[in-house]
């Protein structure tokens, strides 16, 4: 028999912080122990049944592509394994959603709710003990998804290229590419950065004041560690328009060209980790290139690991408007669904220069953490929503 229908009421008053506790180093109480192992139990069940859907319909999809190649089991298994952490990573923000709205609506359900607040424990001191907890798992998911997560891509992109497609490692040419380093700018018609060759290479030479000194064309050049050999090079003196003909001529240019093939090549955020990412940026900003588009998914990397704060939030402010499990799962599925398709548009807004890299990758941890936490502030205290942080 359905228990009867049970609204949250406004607390009286709030109790002592989480946040201090937690800093201070005290130990946990009796509840918080209580609703930290509950929780986790019900994030680890959602996260096994949530992997082995994912997992199940790789498999189906590409199963036929691991038999024609003949791969083994045990290459199939390791492939799955090295993509494993890469599935919890993408999943949990939705997972965890679910997980803290089945454990408020247990807590609702069994009258565990009702038995706290008349016990003098407010429904905001869940609220903040949820919201310290979310910022936890904010950090697991972001050390989940740039340490496992960066090296199963690695190994599961080498498996599939190797073993199922049964191709050696293509090699990465760019072109038409341009950059300044110190007092050159260079521009390259066309290179192979993993041999640090290249063709059709022109050097501009600027002295002090900016102004042009000399232009260097050369047919060829090989890129050593701090320095690059120009082959069959022509030299332009501005001043005196002389011209000079050299069999090699050497530039102390030590661009790497590696970073290039990033912008060039079909790009992956999940191939490469946040130091390694804002490397190449830090890199590729020196020479004047464009890195909207990895400046943009420096940003994601951040705010998808925080968007489980956000979806704390929400699964609170859920149960201040609705009090049915069942509603607040569908309604809860839906705003990730939402989510998702905000932060995909959002994504590709700051890659595309429409908004700023940042704007664009936290838009929607921006707009759902202004409305669940604007629907939790008025439900403490409309007309005094700082209430919630006071101390008791």
């Amino acid at each position: 028999m359905n228990s009867p229908s049970f609204k949250l009421p406004p607390p009286a008053s709030a109790s002592g912080s989480t946040i201090l506790r937690l800093i201070s180093g005290q130990r946990l109480n009796v509840l918080q122990k209580y609703l930290l192992i509950q929780n986790l139990f019900l994030a680890g069940l959602c996260l096994g049944v949530g992997a082995c859907i994912y997992l199940l319909q790789d498999l189906v999809e590409n199963l036929d592509r691991f038999v024609e190649s003949g791969v083994g089991v045990g290459v199939m298994i390791a492939y799955f394994l090295a993509k494993l952490p890469l599935i919890l990573s993408q999943i949990l923000p939705a997972v965890f959603l679910v997980a803290l709205i089945v454990q408020i609506g247990l807590l609702v359900r069994h009258r565990e709710l009702l038995a706290l607040q008349s016990g003098g424990v407010s429904y905001g001191a869940l609220v903040r003990f949820f919201a310290v907890y979310g910022f936890a798992w904010c950090l697991f998911q972001l050390l989940l998804s740039q340490g496992l997560a960066v090296a199963g891509q690695r190994t599961m992109d080498r498996i599939w290229e190797e073993k199922v497609l049964q191709q050696t490692p293509g090699v990465v040419e760019i072109e038409n590419v341009w950059f300044l380093n110190g007092p050159y700018i260079v521009s390259v018609d066309r290179a192979l950065p993993g041999a640090g060759t290249g063709s059709g290479v022109a050097v501009y030479t600027y002295g002090e004041g900016n102004v042009l000194r000399e232009i260097i064309v050369a047919e060829t050049f090989v890129a050593r560690e701090r320095e690059w050999l120009l082959q069959n090079a022509r030299l332009y003196d501005v001043d005196s328009f002389d011209v000079r003909e050299l069999p090699t001529h050497t530039l102390a240019i030590t661009q790497d060209l590696d970073a290039f093939s990033v912008l060039q090549a079909r790009f992956d955020p999940a191939a490469l980790s946040l130091v390694e990412l804002g490397r190449i940026i830090a890199y590729l900003e020196g020479t004047g290139s464009n890195v909207e588009r990895l400046r943009t998914a420096w940003h994601m990397k951040w705010s998808y690991a925080f968007s489980l704060l956000v979806m704390a939030l929400i699964a609170l402010a859920l149960y201040t408007i609705f009090d049915s499990l069942y509603v607040n799962i569908a309604v809860g599925l839906a705003i990730v669904f939402v989510y998702y398709v905000l932060f995909v548009l959002g994504v590709s807004l700051g890659e595309r220069g429409f908004l700023s890299p940042f704007l664009g990758a936290w838009l929607g941890n921006i707009l759902f953490a202004l409305s669940a936490g604007g629907r939790l502030l008025w439900h403490f205290v409309p007309g005094d929503p700082l209430k919630i942080f006071q101390a008791k």
